[in-house]
């Protein structure tokens, strides 16, 4: 299975098919879908294959049988009939002020109207032109029923969460474009939504309660999403050639690709989910890299972290109930459920009898990007993430401490005093996220028999244990470590155990003095 063609950046499934690239064979579960309702919700994460499976479900209704032969439908479905299929990708353009969505609702549906020939008022709003295509797409099709699919049906609100103002008037405009998807049921075969988030709390879907919301399921885990015995399968040779690249076996770079882009869990059957866009691309470009957060960070999100008061260091070991993902609000205000449904949180664990799902940071991909993005977004001024790294792995390989405290000195005191919290655990959380980003293994709120150790940093000649203060000593620090005598639970690892006490000073924000033992 040499010379495979991997489908990097390709989300068209008839072009995939036709150019014999991979494709991990869903349409089993299609099948499903498709027999067992007809209107259907899914959230998913940025690139994890929702417009590919927007994509089949085109094709699959358009009744295009030739690009499904071979397929595990192919021996399912015995009638392959046409349907009218009215796709609607919301995330066609960037949604900044109102008249934007205003101009890309009308350029979306005027390329309908056109098709279908249909002339609207000039009185018309946005619900009367979607059924009015509805009406003419049912008729083409061969039960009188028509398929709607909408891709990233949330996209023109995500960039809009922080202005209340703007959010309300974008939704009462999105509310109303929805509203003929219940209403029109009779003319409907199939209606399909994906998004990111499920905006309950935003009242779009009072407009579509009539939507199956499978995103949390079992049994449609791994609709998007690739498992490790679909790439056993379909990626086999690939993950061959990947190892031979890296000069290692094949089991020992399954760790590897595990370790960096599996972990997602979308239900309490944790069924273990990789990264499909990181995935290909790792296998396509032969290299391990993070391609997920390297295709775009939303600053949508930064800024809900942000304006909820969460860090990036407390992203595991959280408990959520179901109702924490469904609580209705006006507005976003809590962080965890979107972070979930973005993917930068995942299900660790689930327990039935209290009905709390535990939920953590799904892989390292995940963890280290979101600490990079989290250190772009609170140094808005002169950029010293560079500098910072090459003391990191300077101090790593034999250099001296001094010189990366005063690199992290030098980065505190850059942050926009806007931003800065007056406080020990937001400047803990930075640190954490500092060491997270350059791939240390470190340890946050690490539990000992005496309490908990701020930060553990395991390096290859010692682990430094390392207790911060904000406004206090120096002194204050050590003797809590001493006190606490929180290096005894290492004293076994067979490295040196070395204490580093830092306070920063209130006025200046920033390292004033530390000391290591």
């Amino acid at each position: 299975m040499g010379n495979l063609i991997y489908p990097i950046g390709v989300q068209d499934f008839a072009r995939i098919r036709k150019a014999g690239m991979v494709y991990v064979d869903k349409t089993g579960l299609i099948y499903r879908m498709v027999s067992q309702g007809d209107a259907y919700f899914l959230s998913r994460p940025r690139r994890f294959g929702k417009s590919l499976l927007v994509s089949t479900l085109k094709y699959y209704f358009e009744g295009r049988h030739d690009l499904f032969e071979g397929l595990e439908i192919d021996k399912l479905e015995k009638e392959w009939n046409h349907h009218e299929v009215v796709l609607l990708d919301m995330s066609m353009s960037k949604v900044l002020e109102v008249s934007d969505l205003h101009s890309m609702l009308d350029s979306t549906l005027g390329t309908y109207e056109e098709k279908y020939g249909i002339t609207p008022k000039p009185t018309s709003n946005y619900s009367v032109r979607l059924a009015a295509v509805i009406r003419q797409a049912a008729a083409r099709s061969h039960d009188g029923r028509a398929v709607v699919l909408i891709d990233e049906y949330d996209s023109p609100l995500l960039e809009n969460l922080n202005d209340d103002e703007k959010l309300k008037t974008l939704r009462g405009i999105m509310r109303d474009f929805y509203s003929p998807l219940k209403a029109m049921g009779p003319s409907l075969r199939f209606v399909f939504l994906t998004g990111i988030t499920k905006f309950s709390q935003l009242s779009i879907f009072s407009e579509l309660n009539n939507l199956n919301n499978i995103s949390m399921i079992p049994g449609w885990d791994a609709l998007c999403g690739i498992t490790v015995d679909e790439m056993r399968r379909y990626m086999d040779g690939g993950l061959d050639e990947l190892a031979a690249h890296h000069g290692c076996g094949k089991d020992e770079m399954l760790d590897h690709l595990k370790a960096q882009y599996d972990g997602y869990h979308f239900s309490r059957a944790m069924v273990d989910v990789y990264n499909p866009f990181s995935l290909v691309k790792a296998f396509g470009n032969k290299e391990l890299s993070n391609y997920w957060f390297e295709s775009g960070t939303p600053t949508w999100l930064l800024n809900v972290m942000a304006n909820t008061n969460i860090e990036v260091d407390a992203l595991d070991d959280i408990e959520a109930t179901q109702e924490r993902f469904e609580r209705p609000a006006e507005r976003v205000t809590d962080a965890v459920p979107v972070l979930f449904q973005s993917g930068y949180l995942t299900i660790k664990g689930y327990d039935p009898e209290s009905k709390l799902y535990m939920l953590g940071i799904p892989n390292t991909e995940v963890r280290t990007g979101l600490a990079e993005a989290f250190l772009q977004f609170i140094n808005r001024g002169p950029d010293k993430g560079e500098w910072l790294r090459s003391g990191y792995f300077k101090w790593r390989r034999g250099g001296q401490l001094a010189d990366f405290m005063q690199l992290l000195k030098d980065f505190y005191a850059s942050i926009p005093y806007d931003i800065s919290n007056d406080n020990e655990r937001h400047y803990q959380s930075i640190l954490y996220a500092v060491l997270t980003s350059f791939g240390a293994d470190v340890t946050c709120e690490d539990r000992t028999s005496n309490g908990r150790a701020d930060l553990v940093l395991r390096m290859p000649d010692a682990i430094y244990v390392i207790e911060l203060k904000y406004g206090k000593t120096v002194a204050e620090a050590m003797e809590q470590l001493h006190r606490k005598d929180y290096a005894a639970k290492y004293c076994h690892d067979g490295r040196p155990v070395r204490l580093l006490g830092i306070n920063l000073a209130g006025d200046t924000r920033t390292i004033d003095a530390w000391q290591l033992e």
